[in-house]
């Protein structure tokens, strides 16, 4: 465990120690809503600040949740390993996913830019004015990550599935889907119940304690939503990615993301729904 990636980039893997739970998160896969979720779990009373300027959930020191490598790596490989303990992840469509980071990323800001294009070697001048000159287009974009996957590396379009190390996989319990995010989310969370609760007061399950109701209609820093945890994910960076695959798709791109992207259907752990966008189509 100690030179595993889930120990040694342990950002996103998050322990809740009250409810033995280890929670893998990916970028484009609802993390900033998980991340409200277990700061309310651990009573940080900052959680709803997601969207305040000036503060950035996804910094350790903001969101103070404990992450795998805050234990003995030990200990950390028992947590891994024990049945006491839940290790859950929510994982996304991989098609669907990289079009989100590409509608987030590229269209709706220059981070794709700044991160991929300028990054490209200065003697590949061609490349790097294509690159910016054409960052709005999806073709453009799958075509320089593929070509400079190093310059161009980013959690936002790797594989999800490289951030836990494919022996850790088996190991996890409870894997969910963003598609159905709302009913998995339920049920992981109906399924948790705290190891410090009183003996004597009525047992209640996380979701039961913080996934039906507090999301925004009794605190005026949060947007106003006043359904469960997920049940409307209202994200600022949340742009619908899967009503617009055809949009943005064609034949040969949905090729390329197969290819270039097969390890995500590789780990049978995920259990992706095969979408063929373009059925027929080799």
């Amino acid at each position: 465990l100690p030179t595993d990636r889930i120990y040694m980039q342990a950002r996103d893997s998050f322990v809740i120690p009250k409810y033995k739970l280890i929670f893998f998160a990916f970028p484009k896969v609802a993390c900033s809503e998980w991340k409200k979720m277990f700061m309310r779990m651990n009573g940080n009373k900052h959680w709803c600040k997601v969207d305040a300027i000036g503060f950035d959930i996804h910094k350790p020191e903001n969101n103070k949740i404990l992450t795998l490598a805050d234990y003995p790596a030990e200990i950390a490989a028992a947590m891994m390993t024990s049945p006491l303990w839940t290790r859950a992840a929510i994982v996304r469509e991989p098609k669907e996913r990289l079009l989100s980071a590409f509608l987030d990323k590229a269209i709706n800001e220059d981070y794709f830019v700044r991160k991929c294009c300028r990054k490209i070697p200065k003697e590949m001048e061609e490349d790097r004015v294509s690159c910016e000159e054409n960052r709005k287009d999806f073709g453009s974009f799958l075509k320089f990550v593929k070509k400079y996957p190093e310059e161009c590396f980013d959690v936002h379009w790797e594989p999800q599935v490289l951030k836990v190390d494919a022996k850790w996989w088996p190991y996890i319990d409870f894997v969910g889907h963003q598609h159905n995010v709302h009913e998995d989310a339920k049920t992981l969370l109906s399924s948790l119940y705290s190891n410090r609760d009183p003996e004597n007061k009525d047992i209640q399950s996380a979701w039961d304690q913080y996934g039906k109701t507090g999301w925004g209609n009794d605190n005026d820093k949060c947007e106003n939503r006043t359904h469960e945890f997920l049940e409307e994910n209202t994200s600022s960076h949340n742009y619908g990615a899967r009503s617009q695959l055809l949009e943005w798709y064609t034949p040969e791109l949905e090729k390329v993301v197969e290819e270039q992207w097969a390890v995500e259907w590789e780990q049978e752990e995920t259990h992706f729904e095969k979408i063929k966008l373009f059925p027929g189509k080799k």
